[in-house]
């Protein structure tokens, strides 16, 4: 695996493990990603 793909890996780790430990802020990005994909449509 490449530096970069190390690199994504870790930083995905990081987001994951924010999101499971602040449910307020996996529902503030929920809502953005819903919100985000209805404006591309």
């Amino acid at each position: 695996m490449s530096i970069r793909g190390e690199s994504d890996e870790i930083r995905w780790q990081v987001v994951k493990a924010m999101l499971d430990e602040f449910p307020t802020l996996r529902e503030k990005v929920k809502r953005y990603i819903e919100k985000q994909q209805k404006t591309k449509r």
